[in-house]
């Protein structure tokens, strides 16, 4: 046992290893980042928290200097005996990982539905009489788990898989059917079911049972990539249903739909994947209308089927976040008219407002023709080539939401020292990583893909000294987008969670902070 009065260094850094880790009995610590002269406070410690768990990582020296800010009592463990236990118990090594780097963190969860053993070799061997296949059928080996068959069905579009056996022979075919059977879910049943819905009264408790199977598949945030695949799948068979039935609407109350092309397109979160549930995207169709103005009657079809979308998707029980469109954009709007919005906005970014319609540049397409979206993207690659003060403005707004400092005793502290219940996962988290991932894909003129996981991947062939930054702002973003995931909605309320995953969220919540850093100065430093 050992006690410090206040304003006593515990250690510093670039210290060696000690031979003892030191767990706070009572009072307050200060972790600061002392680099020169200059001391940044970096963490605040309190009762049940380990110091000098820095030393059982990297270098083995202390990354960060620790002062008592209170008088302090600490008692003392080996941390030889800790290290020990941290090679036999992989949750220890995960934990001491967790509290200095993202991008060594491989995760941990529960088992879920998507870790079932699949059918053995044997049974699809004695079926394969049932079944045959050709043609663009996924396969995978046995033995397998479940999400080994059920995520490459999903990408390959087919109710099918192949199954092979150890030397890459082909055994039989496996349905999406028969794999339910094993794993209590059958996702090409349910998706299938989710597009033909005709009422809100069928795809109300087909929606629910599309986001029981995601989150039932979220053991750990690990698991965040295959759920947010199966979420966006089931949300675009849900609104596309939706879809039908306010054209169906329209139809019964006599209006026709224009003989010109049109594109159902969807923006923000729902383009990027970014949301595992089932939720409301924002959502348009935008209508051709380069071969001439159409009629008012021709118009005002495309805004009212965009307007009772719009109400099917929360009758349906796609409530979604609400969002608001930026001024100059709605959900009805014409190809000429979105052109222009896109060109405006990058001739004058500033008078425009581009951080408010930062999102209208995450876009894809859901249904119709997409050629349109691809104009709408060399538009925007264009505007790009022509001025790049959208860019620099876009980067120096990531910092509009600075991450807290710390949590503390179950509180979030924020960098002037006031301190809350809660902080917004979105705003400190979430939302910064995907605001930074399209300042890196904007600036190399990067639309073709709207995913923040995959714009922070070609970021790091573009930017290789902040690899380790961009690794660990992708774990980060996960991790971000578990937490939203299980509280069904942005609010977190550490003083709910439990230490380790308050070391884990503080955690990627410092690397959320070095990468707003390391964009200010890669992107402000160029203008």
């Amino acid at each position: 046992m050992k006690f410090h009065s206040s304003e006593e260094f515990l250690y510093q850094k670039g210290d060696g290893k000690s031979d003892l880790i030191w767990v706070v009995q009572q009072g307050r610590v200060e972790v600061l980042d002392v680099r020169g002269n200059l001391e940044t406070l970096h963490d605040v410690m309190g009762a049940g928290d380990l110091l000098g768990l820095d030393g059982l990582v990297g270098d083995r020296r202390s990354q960060y200097s620790a002062r008592s800010a209170t008088d302090v009592i600490l008692y003392g463990v080996s941390a030889a005996l800790l290290e020990s236990m941290a090679a036999r118990y992989p949750s220890l090594d995960r934990f001491v990982k967790a509290r200095f780097s993202m991008s060594e963190w491989e995760g941990a969860g529960k088992h879920t539905w998507l870790d079932e053993e699949g059918p053995p070799e044997s049974y699809v061997r004695a079926r394969r009489g049932r079944h045959f296949y050709e043609g663009g059928i996924a396969s995978v080996r046995a033995p397998f788990r479940c999400r080994e068959a059920v995520i490459p069905m999903l990408r390959s579009g087919r109710d099918v898989i192949r199954v092979e056996g150890q030397a890459g022979e082909p055994v039989g075919w496996l349905s999406s059917a028969e794999l339910a059977l094993f794993c209590g879910y059958d996702l090409a049943r349910l998706e299938s079911e989710l597009r033909g819905a005709e009422s809100p009264a069928e795809l109300a408790p087909l929606v629910k049972v599309a986001q029981r199977m995601v989150l039932e598949g979220l053991g750990g945030a690990t698991d965040i990539d295959d759920c947010r695949q199966m979420g966006g799948c089931l949300m675009r068979a849900a609104v596309s249903a939706c879809i039908g039935m306010a054209e169906k609407e329209a139809a019964d109350a006599g209006m026709s739909a224009p003989g010109v092309p049109f594109c159902w397109v969807m923006f923000g979160a729902g383009a990027r994947g970014d949301v595992p549930q089932a939720e409301a995207p924002q959502l348009a169709v935008i209508y051709d209308d380069s071969q001439g103005e159409l009629g008012a009657l021709e118009c005002a079809y495309f805004v009212s089927v965009a307007g009772l979308t719009g109400h099917w998707m929360h009758e349906g029980g796609l409530a979604g976040q609400g969002k608001s469109w930026p001024n100059g954009a709605q959900p009805g709007m014409p190809l000429t008219e979105w052109n222009r919005l896109y060109v405006e906005t990058l001739a004058d970014p500033l008078a425009h407002e581009v951080y408010a319609r930062r999102e209208l540049f995450d876009l894809c397409a859901l249904r119709g023709d997409a050629g349109i979206v691809e104009e709408l993207k060399r538009t925007t690659e264009a505007g790009l080539g022509k001025n790049a003060m959208a860019v620099g403005l876009l980067a120096n707004d990531t910092m509009s939401h600075v991450p807290p400092l710390t949590f503390f005793e179950g509180l979030v502290v924020e960098l002037d020292g006031a301190r809350k219940e809660s902080f917004d996962i979105d705003a400190v988290l979430v939302g910064p990583v995907v605001d930074a991932a399209r300042v890196m894909a904007l600036s190399k003129g990067r639309v073709a893909t709207a995913s923040t996981l995959l714009r922070l991947e070609s970021a790091i062939e573009d930017y290789p000294a902040g690899e380790a930054i961009l690794r660990a702002a992708g774990q980060a973003f996960r991790i971000g987008l578990y937490y939203r995931t299980l509280a069904d909605g942005s609010t977190i309320y550490p003083g709910k969670l439990c230490k380790a995953d308050q070391i884990l969220l503080k955690t990627a919540i410092v690397s959320v902070g070095r990468l707003l850093k390391f964009t200010v100065e890669t992107f402000m430093g160029e203008q």
